[in-house]
């Protein structure tokens, strides 16, 4: 898949797909938020026998009283009884991606996630759907390995993926860095939205701004050998009484000047074991 743009990450806060696995909604003061995880195995596996699993992540955003949503500045995912191994997997780096301005000559195998997003962008002084200027923009999502810990997400726009109507294309936006880790029993990979991605014409009362609707990423099940072992980049270490909870946490603002954050989440289980 190949890459795209600016408004493609404030879309990142909102996907939903009930069909996609076991969700749950959370409202806060300025968003309604819906989380649904699908796992491509319930198997637990344990530290000294990890079982490689992929899995499918919908996330979604509505705003209140029919606005638009708020603007998107952090996405924190838990999910219990995971670990994520970049070392051990190629890797295509911030900066190269960056340098490129786009992504298509990343190795195959160091992509660890890809999917879309859905958004709406428009005026950040005023949310109302039909405000002047309100244009939609849904450009693929390219995650990639960027080193233990690191990850770099990077827009794509296709034919029937675009941006304001095309105005922004692959390399209009740059790409964005993530990072992940072990938190007790818990896979935390944390998304800060950057400035350039909520304000692609730059911050101002007038200036468009992103609204993110929905994300959905697919993270796949890869496995390689290291020294004749078998080894995954994302595996199932455990699971907590026959369940693997997970949940997903978004800081939002309604302020152009980025403050005040609002917090919202959404978690549930699915099966495990």
């Amino acid at each position: 898949m190949r890459r795209m743009s600016v408004v493609a990450v404030t879309a990142l806060a909102a996907l939903v797909a009930a069909s996609a696995g076991y969700g749950a909604t959370s409202t806060s003061a300025i968003n309604t938020y819906t989380g649904a995880y699908k796992f491509t195995t319930k198997k637990a596996g344990t530290p000294k026998k990890p079982v490689p699993i992929g899995f499918t992540q919908d996330l979604t955003a509505t705003g209140t009283n029919g606005n638009r949503t708020a603007i998107l500045l952090d996405i924190k995912s838990k999910i219990y009884g995971l670990k994520m191994d970049g070392k051990d997997f190629p890797t295509c780096s911030f900066n190269f991606i960056a340098n490129a301005k786009n992504d298509k000559n990343c190795p195959r195998k160091a992509e660890v996630a890809t999917g879309y997003i859905t958004a709406v962008l428009g005026p950040a002084n005023n949310f109302a759907p039909n405000a002047k200027g309100v244009a939609t923009c849904d450009p693929l999502l390219d995650v990639w390995n960027s080193g233990q810990g690191k990850l770099t997400y990077f827009f794509v726009d296709t034919p029937t993926h675009v941006c304001l109507g095309g105005a922004l294309h692959t390399g209009s936006t740059g790409p964005f860095p993530a990072t992940y880790k072990s938190q007790g029993k818990n896979l935390v990979i944390d998304l800060p939205v950057p400035s350039f991605i909520d304000f692609p014409l730059g911050k101002g009362p007038t200036n468009l701004v992103g609204s993110l609707e929905t994300q959905h990423l697919v993270w796949f099940k890869r496995t390689t050998k290291v020294k004749g072992r078998t080894v995954a980049s994302i595996s199932s270490v455990g699971c907590q009484k026959g369940k693997r909870p997970y949940s997903t946490s978004f800081s939002a603002t309604l302020s152009w000047t980025g403050l005040p954050a609002q917090p919202g989440g959404a978690s549930n289980k699915a099966p495990c074991g």
